[in-house]
């Protein structure tokens, strides 16, 4: 039933992004990770994302997700996203920031914002990015949350294979509640990725390798070592 309301959903958000004139992507999974946790406790689900261009620079993106009645979410079965997101080229350079705020059905208090923003640019065939998300102090993270990353991606020449790694480090301050533990497992950690996409027509394959520091030891669920693959389309 889960899996049939999010593919409804996600049929609806394509066909509303198409009207209006913008992008969308959507992919399936096998393991939805987040800096290196499970969304979707463990099991597979679906990803949709659509975004619109509203000129000088801004877009408004936004986003559906299957959590499969994640227990890190409060047992929500969906997650609605909606950002505002502001882009300015620089020379080489790609900036950008925004506000993004993310809902979570069946899940009272689990919803929170934050503010995130980056920078990329190409130095040869690789591209590079370094990025800072920060959720302020709110309940439903039980404090607040610094996410600090940096990314690179390259295409191998003559191939349709793109490869990519990256690492993060989550950090924040805890207000005593226990709910730092939703996004912040035993604390403060860092992750790692390693990914691999492989362009086949309209159609995108990829597997993702994920790793974090967080001790198997603590009691965080879906925190381990995980190889997840993917398959994603655009419209």
């Amino acid at each position: 039933m889960m899996i049939a309301r999010a593919v409804t959903a996600m049929a609806l958000f394509a066909v509303a992004a198409s009207a209006a004139a913008a992008s969308f992507d959507l992919e399936a999974t096998t393991d939805l990770r987040r800096r290196g946790l499970s969304w979707s406790a463990g099991r597979p689900t679906l990803v949709g994302r659509g975004s619109l261009a509203i000129g000088d620079g801004f877009s408004v993106d936004a986003g559906l997700t299957g959590l499969r009645g994640s227990t890190r979410h409060g047992g929500a079965d969906l997650m609605a996203d909606a950002a505002l997101r502001y882009e300015h080229r620089a020379g080489p350079w790609r900036l950008w920031g925004g506000i993004q705020g993310q809902g979570f059905t069946g899940a009272p208090g689990q919803h929170y914002a934050q503010l995130r923003t980056g920078t990329a640019m190409g130095v040869g065939p690789v591209d590079v990015s370094v990025t800072a998300d920060w959720a302020p102090p709110q309940r439903a993270i039980g404090g607040s949350n610094l996410y600090l990353g940096a990314y690179a991606r390259t295409g191998l020449p003559g191939t349709p294979i793109t490869l990519a790694a990256g690492i993060g480090r989550s950090t924040g301050a805890d207000d005593g509640s226990g709910n730092s533990h939703r996004l912040r497992p035993c604390g403060d950690y860092s992750d790692f990725v390693i990914e691999a996409d492989y362009v086949l027509g309209a159609i995108t394959l990829g597997a993702t390798a994920t790793a974090t520091t967080i001790d198997r030891g603590c009691g965080a669920a879906d925190a381990d070592a995980r190889v997840l693959f993917r398959a994603a389309t655009g419209f």
